[in-house]
């Protein structure tokens, strides 16, 4: 995977309960969580989201790829690391609680 340039990146690993490992519970999950925007990925177990700030319109880029044993990357970049840090504050729990 390619690093962006001029971008900050923040990720982690996070266990994701059954119940949101589907792509459609994916997508609706952070749609609602960040008001995020689809991206095709074409590939089953990667989802891309984009959005920008509605106040400084700083670009976020977020992708979930999911891996094996329930686990998943989350990974966001930013132009702006503290919104990087926050929004992965808010979405670990969203794709870990049932």
């Amino acid at each position: 995977m390619r690093m962006l340039t001029g971008m900050n990146e923040t990720s982690a690993t996070i266990d994701v309960a059954p119940q949101n490992s589907t792509s459609r519970v994916i997508i609706e999950k952070l749609m609602k969580a960040a008001n995020l925007g689809v991206v095709p990925s074409g590939q089953d177990n990667i989802h891309r989201f984009a959005a920008k700030t509605v106040h400084s319109g700083s670009l976020m880029l977020v992708t979930v790829e999911l891996k094996e044993s329930s686990t998943a990357q989350l990974i966001i970049n930013t132009e702006k690391t503290v919104i990087g840090s926050v929004l992965l504050r808010e979405l670990k729990p969203v794709l870990s609680q049932g």
